[in-house]
């Protein structure tokens, strides 16, 4: 139901037209094949001499698509489908419709090699006996050097996952996938068509041509806010769904895409390619000419055909289109014989047994783990450099817990052997095997997942421990002059988080203020009036304390010095690569929390280590200097730091591990890939959830080790590259500038404002209103909303008042700002340039 209403005038995005763009008509030659299947024939059915030819397969987590060329590498027939959460059977639909194909026009053909890709790839692959399953990226890369030698860029949007890949000389150097965000994805267009009571078929002709109002943000929650406004305020269905449209491409150039890096040779591939109107919101942003093939649908599987063909096998493992007729009964299992805790999948094919999902790569009739045999690990390297701590001569009877988690990770050795000093028993949480599953049940909001994991932690060492150990950690005292080093604001105050939950004993919470920017005197204090109070039979002395903290002080250096000497022992010899994985160790080191994504760099022969075997002590960072003296998070400087060195390292390849929900995280990013491309070097983001599956990480890791490789054999000399850019400039003096303030709110703005007025400074409050706001998302590149909207205030406000921008300046506190972050005059340069 639509409701009639006053038209209101709001900013508008231009008609979605296509002028610099070439569009092709999906004709093809047609039967009606299958009702369940579209079926595309390329070539004429009487002329074709089809004897042999080859099969590539895309099963996605929507659809599911095949395409057969011929021995010329010529497609001869598409087909799509609908995956419906069922891989297998949308297969055996593709593999009917196939024989159908073949009978119809009488065609004979043998298949010489078959292989499969997409997310239900390893499964899919087992039950057709495939030859191949390369990931996505890499097919649908070879789809787009066929179809053309000159591409440079790949715009690929699939139902829920969109990707981005750069490519030179036909070999991809760079690529990038969306991450649990869907909102820039074919599913996100379908709920809002289906919502809008638009058929899918028709909603690129609705939309073609129309001008649409601009909407506020990209999110999906947002945009359905959005439909619900304009649709109030008297805007037409296909008005919404275009602007359905712009949200979409926004979502992908700023949340995928590296607008500076796109060239000029760019194929749009994927279903949502056959959206002309689509089209031409990407070409309206970028002006540049978007190509798409009228294989666009189904290139991922026309890349796996290519790549199969070229191989040119002898005999092929294909089982037969036939499979269709079989029941293939499909069950998921998790394998407990190691604690990998795999989750399988599992088939019966004409009673044999298929299954995927093993990490240490055995099959499902083997009941042991198999070590593969790469000969490092990571995490066992790391934990060998710890030497053994030994057991403590027992003073007392109460015990210690010390959560594994968060901020506690990297410095439980640490604490282990303190209190061993002193006689006291601990407990760690390293036996707990689903920490953020537990922590759901007790923590009463949604926070990141390490953030509720540590909150399974707590509740796991409550029951086993008569104390738990979880102190504060405000600043950390690095030594260096003018270097503030904080961790972010959940874990600063984690102990008042975790002590609010009721069902909790807050005597039983040992919380002293251990990391702030005191001396070790302070701590050791901390340490001794809060352990003194916990317990009458507590006989130590402040000396005792102090000896201890000191001991574990030496301890902890020399565990850093052998983990430091880890990477140069470890590193591949020669021009072989290595990957640098960065990000928050409580993360990253722990299997609960990373998503075996370590073993799967492992599981392909290459040798992965943390940022802190870097040794960073004896490294020039005058280059990023400026940039790291206004970064005050522990974890992102250490994180640009060692972004820093893999940009100047041969050889060397970084991995940002992130989690979703991570605020300092959503600027670190932006510098590190910043840092990054300075030096043109690829890199890989992963952004972790709270779910528990590798799956999802495979096709990213393999597509980024490829381009690892790609860039490592091909690379000329980037070195003395210029990071001026990422230095901040601040202004030193007022002088006779107009001095704008951001309108954060009515009544200091204006109190602020008329002080400076009073002490003779030409200030103005900046006007802000519904049109700057609606233009500030017109200029987003990724950064958060506030930074856009103040940007946009101080254009308006400069145009409106006739001012000469070159004699006014933005004042920014950063105390006024939510993200408390000095870096967020930078990002407003950054927007108005």
């Amino acid at each position: 139901v639509f409701i009639n209403s006053q038209k209101q005038t709001h900013l508008l995005y231009p008609a979605l037209d296509l002028t610099l763009s070439q569009y092709p008509e999906f004709k093809s030659f047609y039967s009606n094949i299958s009702d369940d299947v579209e079926v595309d024939i390329y070539q004429n059915p009487g002329l074709m001499d089809l004897k042999k030819g080859y099969l590539g397969l895309d099963v996605g987590s929507t659809s599911t698509k095949s395409i057969l060329i011929n021995h010329e590498g010529l497609p001869v027939a598409g087909f799509y489908t609908k995956t419906a959460s069922r891989p297998v059977t949308a297969v055996q639909k593709i593999f009917k419709a196939y024989e159908t194909f073949f009978s119809t026009y009488g065609i004979e053909l043998e298949i010489k090699g078959c292989g499969t890709t997409g997310s239900g790839r390893r499964i899919a692959g087992k039950i057709i006996g495939a030859d191949i399953e390369p990931d996505e990226i890499t097919a649908h890369a070879t789809a787009a050097c066929n179809l053309n030698k000159n591409v440079d860029t790949i715009i690929e949007i699939g139902g829920q996952d969109a990707k981005f890949t750069l490519l030179k000389d036909g070999r991809v150097t760079a690529s990038v996938m969306n991450t649990v965000c869907a909102a820039g994805t074919g599913s996100f267009i379908e709920e809002q068509a289906i919502k809008l009571g638009c058929p899918l078929s028709e909603y690129s002709k609705l939309t073609e041509g129309v001008s649409s109002p601009v909407t506020s943000d990209r999110c999906t929650v947002f945009m359905e806010r959005d439909i619900n406004y304009f649709l109030a305020q008297g805007y037409q269905r296909n008005e919404i769904l275009a602007s359905v449209l712009h949200s979409v491409r926004d979502n992908y150039l700023t949340k995928v895409a590296s607008i500076g890096k796109i060239g000029n040779c760019i194929l749009f591939q994927g279903a949502t390619a056959r959206n002309k109107a689509l089209v031409a919101a990407f070409e309206q942003k970028l002006q540049k000419p978007i190509h798409v093939s009228r294989y666009c649908h189904l290139t991922g599987a026309l890349g796996v055909a290519l790549l199969v063909k070229e191989k040119q096998l002898q005999t092929s493992g294909f089982r037969g289109f036939g499979l269709w007729k079989s029941a293939i009964p499909v069950r998921r299992e998790t394998c407990n014989i190691c604690t990998n805790y795999c989750k399988l999948t599992i088939a019966e094919v004409n009673g044999e047994t298929l299954a995927y999902g093993f990490l240490c790569g055995r099959d499902y009739q083997t009941q042991k783990m198999i070590p593969r045999k790469t000969g490092y690990s990571l995490l066992a390297s790391r934990n060998r450099a710890v030497p053994k701590i030994e057991a403590p001569i027992i003073k007392h009877r109460f015990t210690m817990g010390i959560p594994k988690a968060l901020h506690l990770f990297e410095d439980v050795d640490f604490w282990i052997y303190f209190f061993s000093k002193l006689g006291i028993k601990t407990i760690t949480s390293d036996e707990l095997m689903a920490p953020v599953k537990l922590g759901k049940k007790t923590a009463k909001a949604e926070f990141c997942a390490p953030v509720t994991a540590l909150h399974g932690h707590i509740e796991y060492l409550m029951g086993v421990a008569d104390y738990v150990f979880l102190p504060f950690y405000f600043e950390e005292n690095t030594g260096e002059k003018d270097r503030r080093r904080q961790h972010c604001y959940y874990t600063q105050f984690s102990p008042s988080v975790v002590s609010c939950l009721s069902e909790y004993d807050r005597n039983r919470l040992v919380s002293p203020i251990i990391k702030y920017l005191y001396t070790n005197f302070h701590t050791k204090l901390e340490l001794y009036k809060t352990l003194k109070n916990i317990s009458s039979d507590f006989l130590f002395s402040f000396f005792d304390i102090s000896s201890a903290y000191d001991s574990a002080i030496e301890f902890n250096e020399t565990c850093k010095i052998k983990k430091q000497k880890l990477f140069e022992k470890h590193r591949a010899p020669g021009s072989d690569i290595n990957v640098i994985l960065i990000g928050r160790p409580y993360t990253v080191l722990t299997d609960t929390m990373n998503n075996n994504i370590p073993r799967l760099f492992s599981n392909l022969g290459i040798k992965v280590f943390f940022q802190d075997m870097l040794d960073t002590k004896n490294i020039d960072f005058s280059e990023i200097d400026p940039l790291l003296k206004e970064i005050h998070w522990k974890y992102v400087a250490q994180i640009l730091k060692t972004a820093f060195i893999a940009a100047k390292t041969d050889h060397l390849y970084p991995v940002y591990i992130t989690s979703f929900k991570c605020a300092p995280d959503s600027f670190g990013i932006d510098y590190f890939k910043q840092i990054m491309e300075t030096h043109n070097k690829p890199y890989l983001i992963l952004e972790l959830d709270e779910h528990d599956s590798s799956v999802g990480y495979e096709t990213r890791v393999e597509a980024a080790v490829q381009a690892f490789l790609n860039h490592n054999t091909s690379a000329s000399d980037e070195k003395n590259k210029d990071f001026s850019h990422l230095h901040p400039k601040f202004l030193s003096k007022i002088g006779n500038k107009t001095i704008l303030f951001p309108n954060w709110d009515t009544f200091t703005g204006n109190l602020i404002v008329s002080v400076f007025k009073n002490e003779g400074y030409k200030a103005l409050l900046m006007e802000e209103n519904q049109d700057t706001l609606k233009k500030s998302i017109l200029t987003n590149t990724g950064q958060c909303i506030p930074l856009n909207a103040v940007a946009a205030a101080f254009m308006y406000t400069v145009e409106k008042n006739n001012l000469d921008p070159s004699d006014c300046a933005i004042w920014l506190n950063p105390s006024e700002i939510a993200c408390n972050i000095k870096m967020y005059p930078y990002h407003i340069k950054k927007i108005l340039e």
